[in-house]
């Protein structure tokens, strides 16, 4: 598309697409144990919650705040950034979806009362 410059002249009008500068941007990856990966270019110094937002936004099965997302051993927070971590181009972040449950009988924890049945 050609518009006229400020100098009356004819200039091509460039596609806008986010400039990407290294050292300034690193790219995520969100790998789950579905074998999933979503994949999200961040500034360094914004926050993680922008990565997250990104992964329940493309797996549509995964219920908003259903897991954990994990880095280099630790549970990260929407609040902190890249740089806080020393996040590098391409470093993997490990969502887990929560499993809610466990063993044992209902009513057999603490304070629970036991019946007991005699037959005679």
């Amino acid at each position: 598309m050609m518009r006229s410059g400020a100098r009356g002249g004819d200039v091509e009008e460039e596609d806008r697409k986010p400039v990407i500068k290294p050292g300034v941007h690193v790219t995520l990856k969100v790998q789950d144990t579905e074998g999933r990966t979503v994949e999200r270019t961040v500034r360094r110094t914004q926050k993680l919650q922008v990565v997250v937002d990104a992964y329940y936004a493309s797996v549509p099965d995964i219920t908003y705040g259903t897991g954990r997302f994990l880095y280099d051993g630790g549970r990260l927070s929407g609040g902190q950034t890249p740089a806080e971590l020393e996040m590098e181009e391409g470093d993997e972040i490990d969502f887990f979806t929560e499993l809610l449950g466990g063993g044992g009988r209902a009513g057999a924890g603490a304070g629970a009362e036991r019946l007991v049945m005699v037959i005679a």
